[in-house]
């Protein structure tokens, strides 16, 4: 039987949401102090460099980001030299952010900072615990994904 939750600081998704909130405060007062960019720029940079060339849509989807958020936070990237906008080869109508050669070595510290913060938060947890967390995030993910879908 599911237990019942009688305050809203019970419920899984409070406490997850809760969880993030505390992360990313932390993980982005470290992107300011390693590469003066904010969480929205950072989050940017990693997914294009870790995805490689992205539209404006797939870089939203990817950061975690809404699309005016990830648009914003490329155009700071542009601007500081970070990143580039260039047409599609596939499509004349659209444009791809990549990383510049000044934009990957700080995609390198950015991944290094979150790696850095994500081990320190699980360490906590063994071995076992954090396979059986992650896959649990992935089938709440997943369902979530088609509760979406279903909108």
């Amino acid at each position: 039987m599911r237990p019942a939750h009688k305050t809203l600081d019970q419920f899984l998704t409070y406490k997850m949401h809760r969880l993030m909130k505390q992360h990313d405060k932390r993980i982005g007062q470290s992107y300011a102090d390693a590469v003066q960019l904010s969480l929205a720029e950072s989050r940017v940079l990693a997914a294009v460099g870790t995805a490689g060339a992205l539209s404006n849509s797939e870089l939203a989807r990817r950061a975690n980001l809404d699309k005016s958020q990830a648009s914003r936070g490329a155009d700071s990237l542009v601007s500081r030299g970070l990143v580039r906008r260039a047409p599609d080869e596939h499509d004349a109508r659209a444009v791809k952010v990549t990383l510049t050669p000044q934009g990957e070595r700080a995609w390198h510290v950015v991944i290094a900072t979150a790696r850095s913060h994500y081990d320190r938060l699980f360490e906590t947890l063994t071995d076992d615990e954090l396979r059986m967390y992650e896959r649990l995030l992935d089938k709440l993910l997943l369902r979530s994904d088609e509760l979406d879908a279903q909108a």
